[in-house]
Order: C-alpha cells, then sequence, then structure tokens
C-alpha cells in the first residue's frame, strides 16, 4: 500500500538553521521506518527534502506532492497544533477531492475546523485523537491505525 504522510512542514523550519527541528524530525523517522517495515510505500515531503535540508522550490514541490496525493491508497495526516499547518489542509483537500481514505490525527487539546471535522461527509475518514503520547507510543498508535486498516480492506 501506498501511503502520503502529511505532516506539518514550513511552521516547524527554524528560521536559523533551516531545519525541523530534532523532536519532529526524530518522530517523522520512526513512523517512517514503522511504515516502512510493515511492507508499505511512504511519501513523506519532509524526507524528501532532508528536513529542510534541500528545500524544493514551490512549484515543484506542490506539483510533485499532488502527484503523490493521486497515486496514494491511504492518507496519514496531522493537521497540526496551533498554529494548524496550511499545507496539510490544502492536502486533505486534493485528497478527499480524490476520493482518498484518511486517517487524519487530531490533538485531543485542539479545535479544528469545521471542514477538516467534517471531512468524513466526503470521504472514508478515520479520526484518532491523541494527547500527551510519547514519541514511541504515538508512532505505535499510526501503526496500530494502518494495521487495522488493512485488516478492514483485507475482509472487502
Amino acid at each position: 500500500m501506498r501511503i502520503f504522510l502529511a505532516y506539518p512542514f514550513t511552521q516547524l523550519l527554524n528560521q536559523e538553521t533551516g531545519l525541523i527541528d530534532e523532536k519532529n524530525t526524530n518522530l517523522l523517522l520512526g513512523m517512517i521506518d514503522q511504515i516502512k517495515e510493515m511492507g508499505h510505500t511512504v511519501f513523506s515531503a519532509q524526507f524528501r527534502e532532508h528536513f529542510g535540508a534541500k528545500l524544493m522550490e514551490a512549484a515543484p514541490a506542490t506539483y510533485e506532492d499532488f502527484k503523490e496525493m493521486e497515486g496514494t491508497d491511504l492518507v496519514v495526516a496531522f493537521p497540526g497544533q496551533f498554529p494548524i499547518s496550511g499545507g496539510v489542509h490544502v492536502e486533505l483537500g486534493w485528497g478527499s477531492a480524490l476520493g482518498k481514505q484518511f486517517i487524519i490525527f487530531l490533538h485531543k487539546d485542539e479545535s479544528y475546523s469545521p471542514m477538516v471535522e467534517g471531512l468524513h461527509t466526503l470521504t472514508n475518514v478515520k479520526y484518532v485523537r491523541f494527547g500527551s503520547e510519547t514519541q514511541e507510543e504515538l508512532t505505535q498508535k499510526v501503526v496500530d491505525e494502518i494495521s487495522v486498516h488493512n485488516k478492514i480492506l483485507e475482509k472487502l
């Protein structure tokens, strides 16, 4: 299965270093490694652009991200906490317009746009709330949700 990992990017870039902080980099790398170990292909713009070290220009990055979305089977999305990620919200729009399936992780202490919380009326969405999990626990939650999704698909 091809998985599109939609996660905040630009807002996480450190203004001095131009890189995503170590905590978010490690979280993403852990998720990517675990998803690959499950036998899936995973797309992450952060990984492609070396967590900020090799940023792409806007036009080719947007085009390539959209092409990845077209070819994906499942979108695992983190819309971001305050402030929300505009890029992830665009990806949610693309994916819903393309009829993609989603697992959307929402922080339990945050409010989200009604457009995010109502996305399930347009396409197949599972919402998962999270809070104070460690990086390992959150990664395991992602893996578990993908496994559940796979089991449902196998029954169809």
